[in-house]
């Protein structure tokens, strides 16, 4: 049985999971303006949170898209 050196894309898996920790803050800040403002009416900063964490989980979804797995072959 031999083993293949293949060569590692550090900046490819770099940005998927710097993509993937955005994708995790903005659920859990998400969560967080829910349980935050659950009950309040400060509608505005829930909203903002909320807008905001949605952005940070669009940021990392679109740096998560490429398979770095995929472009080392």
């Amino acid at each position: 049985m031999t083993r293949r050196n293949r060569d590692v894309a550090w900046l490819g898996w770099s940005i998927y999971y710097v993509g993937r920790g955005l994708e995790l803050f903005g659920l859990i800040l998400v969560t967080w303006a829910m349980f935050l403002f659950f009950g309040s009416s400060e509608m505005r900063q829930m909203l903002a949170m909320t807008g905001a964490g949605g952005a940070f989980f669009f940021i990392g979804w679109l740096l998560a898209r490429k398979n770095p797995e995929a472009s080392n072959r």
